[in-house]
């Protein structure tokens, strides 16, 4: 009889466990975000900017990227100097401005294609912050003739959907470039945010079926103790 018993108990217990996981909720997103703030002056040159997520950010989850966005603060404007008031003689050229986002496995999103504005009239510039969202309304060169700060998405080619259900994990990399000599581009900071999923959540019945089963585990020690 005692046999039967515990094969009785260790039944109970095992399609409670199997009830707790087939009957968990869908994963729940979580959200991890980094910035570089290394600014840059760039000016018929490139260069590189990155984040590295370890595994270990609050909200990492299993890091399979379900949404990415990006967001770059700079400046495109005629002269030199990095910091405003900058000079109005003549265009900004804004067709130089060039971004792309890298992934950690090397897949790239072109976020401003070289040659996605025109050069732009005399007495413009750009000076704000541009986020690329591939659920925006407009992509980001919707005005040829001047970039605007908001929520854009990217030129392309690729689109940050690629990078949906692959990992977060590693290093990406912001690559800045201006492709032509005078009429700097001013780089201040980038920020990427990524929507990844978390865990499975147990609905109230799993729930249920877990404390039951911990309430007959406990049980049936207090009846073999005694």
């Amino acid at each position: 009889m005692k046999i039967l018993r515990r094969l009785s108990f260790l039944a109970v217990s095992f399609w409670g466990c199997i009830g707790l996981f087939s009957s968990m909720s869908p994963a729940r997103a979580g959200a991890i975000s980094g910035t570089n703030s290394i600014t840059g002056l760039f000016d018929a040159s490139v260069g590189n900017r990155q984040i590295t997520f370890t595994g270990f950010e609050p909200g990492f989850g299993n890091g399979v990227i379900a949404d990415v966005n990006i967001s770059i603060n700079y400046a495109k404007a005629d002269g030199e100097a990095f910091n405003p008031p900058f000079p109005t003689f003549d265009r900004p050229f804004f067709n130089e401005i060039h971004f792309a986002i890298i992934a950690p496995n090397g897949m790239t999103v072109e976020l401003i294609a070289a040659n996605s504005f025109n050069e732009g009239a005399g007495g413009t510039n750009f000076d704000a912050t541009q986020t690329f969202d591939q659920q925006a309304a407009n992509v980001v060169n919707v005005n040829l003739d001047l970039p605007a700060a908001g929520s854009f998405r990217p030129t392309g080619p690729g689109s940050l959907n690629d990078f949906n259900g692959f990992s977060a994990l590693g290093t990406w990399t912001l690559f800045i470039e201006d492709t032509v000599i005078d009429d700097a581009l001013r780089f201040r900071s980038f920020t990427l945010n990524i929507i990844t999923d978390v865990f499975s959540v147990p609905e109230p019945t799993s729930l249920l079926l877990l404390t039951l089963g911990i309430v007959g585990l406990t049980l049936r020690r207090r009846r073999f103790s005694n």
